[in-house]
Parts: structure tokens; C-alpha cells; sequence
């Protein structure tokens, strides 16, 4: 029985490869959430990623031939270059301009980066504080000062960060719809798609949910083999670390 499953996994693992590489276009959405080193005693350590590794990543995909691209150029009628790799950064976290922000100018890395917009300037309130401290977010004028750089584009959370796989339907789409409408109307930001982050459960009224028009990101680490796709499947490395190399390995 163990060869008998070890024979099925390497066959599953040949057959995703042979299905990459029959699609050269295939997108993979890597998406990060805090950055640094976690704190003493968080219960939350898979959601943060230190500058260190990111940077080793980073690298590891421009030497394998990934090209990075933003949300902006999902929409755009421009050609997407081969092996694409669309880098996102959920939370909108202080952490990301002091931090993340600098290393994506060195290397001229496009990302993008997806906000609750209603916790603009203040901390990530959807979080339990007993799981670990509050992380201060972002403010409206250093997401200007992001949005001048040409490397990020923006996308919208729920509102106020809310989870929502356990809201009613009609409370969740307005509450997705009202973030895109204040991203656009007092951040002066244009919404290049919407995630579902957090979703502690899966999304099954997608379309009842979402804002009309906007490409859509959830939590499930996929390669997207079509990139006009109206959704499109995120892997999250700091939870899903194997899943995330095998695919990006077989496809290097």
C-alpha cells in the first residue's frame, strides 16, 4: 500500500507538471500578509514572512525565468509575458511601505496590494488581540505615496476586514461593494479585484458576493491556468509552503 501511494503521488506530480508546461501562461498568485518577525508568543506565525525570505524568493523567481506582474495587468490588453507570477500583500499593514516597499524598488517588482478601507490609518481591528498584538496599517497618504511609484496597484477587502464566509449574503456584498466604492472615492485608488481574506470557510456564493466587474481572488492554492479568469485561485506560501515550491518547482 505505501509504494502503491507513493507511485500515485509521483504520477500526480508528473501529470501536474506535463499540465503546466502544456500552458505557458499559467499564473500563480503568491500572496503574503505581515512582515518581520512575528511576536513572542503569537498564535498567528504563518502569517508573517520576514524581508529576508521574501527577498530569497524573490530572487529564486527572476533566476527560473517568473516574471512579475501587478492586478493592473490582468485587465490590460497588453501581452502577458511567459511563467507570470502576481505578487500580492493582504492587510494593507504599515509594515509593508517600511519594509517590503523599498526591496520591491530595488528589483523594479510590480505588486499589488489589497485593503479593507474603511481601517485605513488605524490596525488591523479584525484580528483577536489575544492571538498577538495589533499591527498598525497603512494611512491615506503613504498609499499615495505608493501609488506614484507605478509599481503598486490596489485592490479592496471587506470592508472593515470582516470574514465574510460567516456574514448573510446581502450584508456581505454590501460590504464588499462599499469598500470598492470608498477605494475609489476617498483614497483616490482604483480597484484592480477583490479578495476574500480572511475566509475561514469556502466561498460558495461567489458571484452574489462580489463586486461586479472585478477580477476575484480566494484562498486556494491552484495554479490559474487562464488568466481571464474571473476568479482566480491564491496560494499562500507562509501556510501552504510545499504545496506553493512543488508547483512553482515542476514549473521553474
Amino acid at each position: 500500500m505505501l509504494y502503491l501511494a507513493l507511485g500515485l503521488v509521483i504520477l500526480a506530480g508528473i501529470l501536474t507538471g506535463i499540465a503546466l508546461y502544456r500552458k505557458p501562461n499559467a499564473l500563480f498568485i503568491l500572496a503574503y500578509e505581515k512582515i518581520g518577525k512575528a511576536p513572542q508568543n503569537s498564535r498567528l506565525k504563518n502569517e508573517w514572512i520576514t524581508v529576508k525570505q521574501l527577498k530569497k524568493t524573490l530572487l529564486w523567481l527572476r533566476a527560473h525565468g517568473f516574471t512579475p506582474i501587478n492586478a493592473g495587468r490582468l485587465t490590460a490588453s497588453a501581452t502577458r509575458p511567459p511563467k507570470p507570477v502576481l505578487l500580492v500583500f493582504m492587510g494593507g499593514y504599515k509594515s509593508f511601505l517600511t519594509d517590503i516597499f523599498p526591496l520591491l524598488q530595488d528589483s523594479q517588482t510590480p505588486a499589488t496590494l489589497f485593503l479593507p478601507t474603511n481601517t485605513t490609518g488605524t490596525y488591523n481591528k479584525w484580528q483577536n488581540p489575544h492571538q498577538e498584538p495589533w499591527q498598525n496599517l497603512l494611512t491615506e497618504k503613504e498609499l499615495k505615496t505608493l501609488a506614484k511609484s507605478g509599481l503598486i496597484s490596489f485592490g479592496a477587502l471587506a470592508l472593515n476586514g470582516e470574514d465574510l464566509s460567516a456574514l448573510p449574503t446581502d450584508q456581505a456584498a454590501y460590504l464588499a461593494q462599499e469598500s470598492v466604492f470608498r477605494l475609489h472615492t476617498q483614497l483616490g485608488l482604483k480597484a484592480e479585484g477583490f479578495a476574500f481574506y480572511p475566509a475561514e470557510k469556502k466561498i460558495k456564493n461567489i458571484t452574489d458576493i462580489a463586486p461586479k466587474n472585478l477580477t476575484v481572488f480566494i484562498d486556494n492554492p491552484t495554479p490559474n491556468a487562464l488568466t481571464e479568469k474571473a476568479v482566480l485561485n491564491v496560494f499562500f506560501p507562509q501556510k501552504h509552503p510545499w504545496k506553493t515550491f512543488w508547483n512553482l518547482f515542476i514549473r521553474r
